[in-house]
């Protein structure tokens, strides 16, 4: 028996919906190819580096006077990166919109799902999986290809001294958004479950 489409799936919402989609992934693409292209030529190329608990002085007082500050993070002009270095470098500015354009995807795919009126499907609930795991996959490649990044290039600027004192941040936003998309992901497969059980009892 074909499931009925719900009140709200009308071509307007369906296209609302793509067009969302299609403005953040052509958003996410720009992003890509300019940090990419930013990278490339290795001579004098500014890398995102981590910088947590770092000292500097900023001219941000009256008439540009120094002011003591703490930062998380800096751009460092850097020159001649050695191949571990910038490979960790383009990974680090590559991750981020490549795993926005993939989860971007599997919600647009799942809206697709919903607005013809399949909620509890083997696909829906694969796809909330898949975009779980995008978004832990994503975070953790990021952070790693950051750390490398900002160890070899603080290799190469920074005093020892000053770079034996900066630690490594980690948030954890990311891994309680893919959680919750997980416990998601679990309804949906129970509600999967109880749909295919009740075939055929109406």
């Amino acid at each position: 028996m074909p499931e009925k489409s719900p009140l709200f799936a009308r071509p307007a919402d369906l296209w609302s919906v793509l067009v969302v989609g299609a403005v953040v992934i052509v958003a996410s693409l720009v992003r890509l190819v300019g940090d990419v292209a930013r990278l490339l030529p290795n001579r004098d190329v500014p890398v995102d580096v981590l910088l947590t608990g770092a000292h500097v002085e900023l001219p941000i007082g009256p008439g540009g006077a120094l002011v003591p500050a703490t930062v998380d993070g800096a751009a460092l002009p850097v020159s001649d990166m050695p191949v571990a270095t910038f490979a960790s470098a383009l990974g680090a500015a590559a991750v981020p919109p490549l795993a926005t354009i993939a989860v971007t995807v599997c919600v647009l795919l799942l809206c697709r799902q919903m607005l013809s009126g399949q909620f509890f499907s083997r696909t829906a609930t694969r796809l909330i999986t898949a975009a779980s795991v995008l978004v832990a996959g994503g975070w953790a490649l990021h952070l790693a290809f950051t750390v490398m990044a900002t160890n070899g290039v603080l290799a190469l600027v920074a005093d020892p001294a000053v770079a034996d004192e900066v630690r490594t941040p980690v948030s954890w936003t990311a891994i309680l958004a893919a959680m919750a998309v997980g416990a998601l992901a679990a309804a949906f497969g129970a509600g999967e479950r109880m749909q295919r059980d009740t075939e055929g009892l109406v």
